[in-house]
Parts: structure tokens; sequence; C-alpha cells
């Protein structure tokens, strides 16, 4: 197999992660600019792609916490 055979086939197994890839880069170029985000006493400058970055990650832990306890109370409900 060719190196380019196999490229095509990476592209065409792989063809979303690699989309994904670069909507992130393009979505970090964009956001790159600083910005100030105050919480009571607490203010942080940080590049907004990294800012709305940890927001993802806070909201997507408290989604599969949510998640585990929503079935861990439907298996004894139904025990």
């Amino acid at each position: 197999m060719s190196g380019r055979d196999r490229a095509l086939g990476l592209l065409k197994t792989h063809w979303i992660p690699i989309v994904l890839v670069i909507l992130a880069v393009v979505f970090i170029a964009e956001n790159r600019y600083r910005t100030t985000i105050e919480l009571f006493w607490l203010k942080i400058t940080s590049p907004l792609w990294l800012i709305l970055l940890v927001l993802f990650a806070v909201g997507f832990a408290a989604g599969r916490l949510s998640a585990r306890r929503r079935s861990d109370r439907q298996a004894r409900v139904t025990k």
C-alpha cells in the first residue's frame, strides 16, 4: 500500500475528527484575544477560547455526574 493510499484510507475513516480539529483550530484563532471575567472577588484575565473550554469541561462534567445519579436512582427503583 502506497503512502497516498494510506492517506486516503485515513481520510475516509477519520474525516469527522479531522474536521473537528480544523474547526477547533479556527475557533482558537478567532477567539485568541484576552477577556476578563469577574466572579465575586475573583478576577480572571485569559484568552476567550480557554475560558470557553473550561466552561465546556465544567458543563460536561456536571452533565455526566447528573446522568450517573439519575441512572443510579433508576436502578434502585427497579430493584
